[in-house]
């Protein structure tokens, strides 16, 4: 039954989690804008795929993260600002936690989208459909490994700048962010070979 299933669980409490954070922080932009893509897929989804997507249809809520990375744009706009000295970024001081989450999920979703170019340059024929499988399986299908790697990109960030760096979970250094990314290719091509050997039983 799909109300017991874990992944499905799983992303209605991600977006449940996050979005209440949102919402009580008073970042109504960011919230409204997730809530509005989610409307908006599920209508046009409606459309294309009847008796498949839609709004009283489980599908679309498998996607929480895409929903929230998109809207995450009014955070950066509003709550993201270049260090004095241009020696890295400050994110929400008031709001640490969203300013991992904001980060890890653009980390998280630049790292996929660079694996998918990858994968459709150096791959061809079965070899491509088959890892674009594991792919979607690990975006869309079985999003609770998504959820798990982005909460581990994100203790990851925090352990290494109030532990190492000594310094606030809300500044981001440059070369900070771009091991987040590789951390973030490496982690979803570990979990994509994974899927694939599934895939192949």
């Amino acid at each position: 039954m799909i109300l017991l299933h874990l992944d499905f669980l799983s992303a209605l409490l991600y977006a449940a989690v996050f979005l209440f954070m949102i919402f009580r922080t008073g970042m109504l932009q960011w919230f409204w804008a997730s809530i509005a893509l989610w409307l908006g897929i599920s209508v046009l989804g409606a459309k294309l795929m009847p008796g498949i997507w839609g709004m009283t249809h489980a599908a679309p809520l498998f996607i929480p993260h895409f929903y929230l990375t998109l809207g995450s744009i009014f955070f950066f706009i509003g709550h993201w600002n270049r260090k004095k000295g241009g020696n890295g970024w400050q994110a929400d001081p008031e709001h640490p936690l969203l300013g991992l989450f904001a980060v890890s999920n653009v980390s998280m979703t630049l790292a996929f989208v660079g694996i998918c170019a990858l994968v459709h340059y150096c791959f061809s024929g079965t070899v491509q459909v088959f890892v674009f499988a594991a792919l979607l399986k690990l975006y869309a299908l079985k999003p609770v490994y998504w959820f798990v790697l982005q909460l581990v990109l994100m203790a990851v960030a925090y352990v290494h700048r109030c532990g190492i760096d000594r310094q606030p979970p809300s500044t981001f250094g440059g070369s900070q962010l771009r091991l987040g990314g590789l951390a973030a290719m490496l982690m979803q091509i570990a979990v994509t070979a994974m899927l694939l050997a599934e895939i192949g039983r």
